[in-house]
C-alpha cells in the first residue's frame, strides 16, 4: 500500500480507520503544512525578484555614471545566477 504524503504518511486504510475528528485534525495539519510551504515559495520568489531588480538598477546607475566594467559585473552576476537557478531547477 502506497503512503500518501498529504495525509502525513498514513495509508488510505489507516486514514479511513480514524474517527472523523482525528481525520479532520490530520487533514488540517496537512493543509497548514502545504500552505506554509507555498508561503515560503512565494516569499523566496519575491526576494529573488527584488534582488534581480536591484542588480538591474545597479547596472543602470553604474552605466550612467561611467563605470562600465562594474556595471557589466553587476549585470553579469544577476544573469548568471538566474541561469544557474534555471539549470538547477531542471536537474
Amino acid at each position: 500500500m502506497a503512503k500518501v504524503d498529504s495525509l502525513l504518511g498514513l495509508t488510505l486504510k489507516e486514514f479511513a480507520a480514524l474517527s472523523d475528528a482525528q481525520a479532520s485534525a490530520l487533514a488540517n495539519i496537512a493543509l497548514d503544512r502545504h500552505k506554509r510551504s507555498a508561503n515560503y515559495a512565494v516569499l523566496g520568489m519575491m526576494c529573488g525578484t527584488l534582488c534581480f531588480l536591484s542588480c538591474i538598477g545597479a547596472y543602470a546607475y553604474l552605466a550612467m555614471h561611467g563605470h562600465s566594467t562594474e556595471a557589466y559585473w553587476a549585470l553579469g552576476t544577476a544573469v548568471l545566477s538566474i541561469i544557474s537557478q534555471l539549470i538547477r531547477a531542471r536537474l
